[in-house]
């Protein structure tokens, strides 16, 4: 396309701006003469009007409202060549074009509109023919970039290469950027605040998420061709979403596997550098004070996570994770499940750890947020002097006696099984009728034994708290080596 400074560089064309000089970079999309009193019915956005005036009303007043119904139809810019007894150009016709920026320029009666017309639709022709060149050079681009295995950030930087424009995806709703090209990221670098002239459009399919352009080694002055990026980075997205979502799903049932014993964390190591967790990784639980349901659907979805594929899995009103150990990240997931939501962090995992106890610790780091109002809480950190994690035996002496205390009286009283009923349910993370069948008992005679419980002690097993406080207490006791009658001794 060409540009109305370009035009009227023409020396054969003979124009020149009477008015809105400083648009003038503003591009001609096509060309039609027009002398009806309305011309704004009939054009579209980019087109260039010319008149031999004719349609002009008389009056300043008129011309001036005439010209602003003008600007906004969107056209690019009027050419009047006045034809005779055709009104004069008014001043104040002039002023609101200058005011708005929007080029008017004058031009000899003698100029033949088709000559006009002809320069300007060979230059949208070949416009167009560029474009198509360029969109076949981008396919091209990306094709190769795909196949060269990079990353995200290598495609749209392999792009801007093709266009000459600095190039970004952004999350409007999340507030984030996606992904940037190296070109974005060094004028970003270099200029701290938003770059002006950036165009952006929407990713089609993709919500809040955007494509931004900006100036580089080219101006961005086509938008048709940013659309058919768009297209491209639609489909990128589109598979990118896919990908997450299949290794959702397989790692939700390999966490199953490592919770339950059947799969060892050695066995899944491999799987976790494929992933993106090379270094040091934890289980965490997330959760919320009031056990408030979780948003966690798309979680692996977000921008955070763009870098690993975290094994997760939810557990009524929690989330749990085998993570990396990235205290940052786990904050930030947590603010996207809930309003209010903390994560408990496990100890460091190996290959050879116990991924059921690493959960454990998790469960009642969350806990111990909670209680101290945090948002993140790493088990064996908390430097209390309560004692809710035992670093002793009369530690766990204390802890046994104040959470067991009724129930071991209870048994021994009444030849019950409540003890034993609470440590078949905590290994089974909850499963009723799994921990039925292991304890011979009908599913409704453990609801009932779990309920008298909670009435001896204060406690809901089924409740993260709950759940988390009988498992310190029991997994402290068995470290001691004593029995539950020598602790409350």
């Amino acid at each position: 396309m060409i540009s109305v400074d370009q035009l009227t560089a023409i020396p054969s064309l003979g124009l020149r701006y009477l008015a809105g000089e400083s648009g003038g970079a503003r591009l001609v999309t096509w060309a039609h003469a027009c002398d009806l009193p309305d011309p704004w019915l009939w054009f579209e956005s980019g087109d260039l009007v010319m008149t031999t005036g004719g349609g002009l009303p008389d009056g300043p007043a008129e011309q001036s409202e005439w010209m602003a119904h003008l600007i906004d139809s969107q056209v690019s810019a009027l050419v009047i060549a006045r034809g005779p007894g055709t009104p004069d150009v008014t001043a104040e016709l002039l002023t609101v074009a200058d005011r708005r920026g929007f080029p008017v320029l004058s031009a000899s009666f003698d100029l033949q509109f088709v000559t006009l017309a002809r320069t300007v639709i060979e230059s949208a022709v070949e416009s167009e023919r560029q474009r198509l060149t360029t969109i076949t050079r981008l396919y091209d681009v990306y094709w190769q970039a795909l196949h060269a295995r990079g990353t995200f950030a290598d495609r749209i930087s392999a792009l801007e290469g093709t266009t000459g424009w600095a190039l970004e995806v952004r999350d409007h709703d999340a507030g984030e950027l996606v992904v940037s090209g190296r070109l974005a990221l060094h004028q970003r670098d270099n200029r701290p605040d938003e770059p002006a002239g950036r165009v952006e459009i929407p990713i089609p399919g993709a919500g809040a998420v955007v494509l931004s352009a900006g100036a580089g080694r080219l101006p961005v002055n086509d938008r048709p061709l940013l659309q058919h990026l768009g297209g491209l980075i639609a489909l990128e997205l589109e598979h990118d979403a896919a990908q997450r979502d299949r290794l959702r799903a397989s790692g939700q049932d390999l966490l199953l596997g490592l919770l339950d014993d059947t799969i060892t964390a050695a066995a899944v190591w491999p799987e976790l550098r494929h992933r993106g967790m090379t270094n040091a990784v934890v289980v965490a639980c997330w959760s919320t004070p009031d056990g408030d349901a979780l948003h966690h659907e798309t979680i692996h979805r977000q921008v955070c996570l763009r870098e690993y594929a975290p094994l997760l899995l939810p557990r009524t009103a929690m989330l749990i994770g085998l993570v990396p150990r990235d205290l940052d990240l786990l904050s930030t997931i947590g603010s996207k499940l809930a309003r209010g939501c903390a994560v408990g962090v496990s100890t460091t995992l190996t290959a050879n750890s116990d991924v059921a106890e690493a959960a454990r610790q998790a469960q009642l780091a969350v806990a111990r947020a909670h209680e101290q109002g945090l948002t993140v809480n790493v088990y064996g950190e908390d430097d209390d002097e309560i004692g809710f994690l035992p670093r002793s035996v009369e530690d766990t002496r204390r802890l046994v006696r104040d959470i067991l205390g009724p129930l071991i009286l209870h048994d021994r009283t009444n030849e019950g099984d409540l003890i034993n009923s609470v440590r078949v349910f905590l290994r089974n993370d909850g499963a009723w009728q799994k921990s039925a069948d292991e304890l011979k008992i009908h599913r409704q005679t453990l609801v009932y034994r779990l309920r008298r419980v909670e009435q001896l002690t204060g406690l809901k097993p089924t409740s993260t708290e709950g759940s988390a406080m009988f498992w310190l207490a029991l997994s402290g006791a068995d470290r001691t080596k004593l029995t539950l009658d020598e602790l409350i001794e």
